[in-house]
């Protein structure tokens, strides 16, 4: 099947499809470390937030269509680069201000998920799901902005249960994308 004029936003998202798998399957292993091994999760949290950010950039410097902005994807990844490297690089400093990090991270990277979502609506049928990841993020940062003094077990349970339905949804946007893209024929 020859691909048909959608648009070629949509034929480069449907090419990273990979990245949403990715992203959803480290968080569910990190869901699994916030649940398991609390003591760890600061490391784990820098880590995939500098893995979310590389993955993002890496999407963001790729190919672009002329008619696709790349700028959501680099604003993502270079907050999540910068927030993650800090975390790796000072985690005793980070654990102090963690939580601030983490959510301030969430509502942006949500924010700008939802707006590629609402952009994407008219191309794919499939943008409630990227618009649901985005409304999530959205939740936990605020959620963890409002527990700051609730202390270290509360965000580690929201933080847990965030990272398990962010990760399914993001593993079933990944799937849903790939399957758009074999039946425009942008993705083999």
């Amino acid at each position: 099947m020859q691909m048909q004029p959608l648009g070629s936003m949509v034929a480069e998202l449907t090419k990273k499809w990979w990245v949403f798998l990715a992203q959803g399957i480290v968080m569910i292993a990190l869901a699994y470390l916030a649940f398991t091994k609390p003591a760890t999760l600061i490391q784990f949290i820098g880590i995939y937030i500098l893995f979310e950010g590389a993955t993002k950039l890496f999407s963001g410097f790729g190919p672009q269509p002329s008619d696709q902005s790349r700028w959501p994807a680099l604003i993502i990844g270079a907050i999540s680069v910068i927030v993650g490297g800090f975390i790796l690089t000072n985690p005793t400093g980070a654990a102090g201000v963690m939580t601030y990090l983490i959510a301030g991270w969430a509502v942006v990277v949500g924010f700008l998920l939802v707006l590629w979502g609402i952009r994407l609506r008219k191309e794919i049928s499939d943008e409630w799901l990227l618009i649901a990841f985005g409304i999530l993020s959205l939740v936990f940062g605020f959620l963890a902005f409002a527990n700051v003094e609730a202390g270290y077990l509360t965000l580690q349970w929201i933080f847990g249960m965030f990272m398990v339905v962010g990760g399914i949804l993001a593993i079933i946007l990944a799937f849903r994308i790939r399957s758009f893209g074999v039946r425009i024929g942008a993705v083999g």
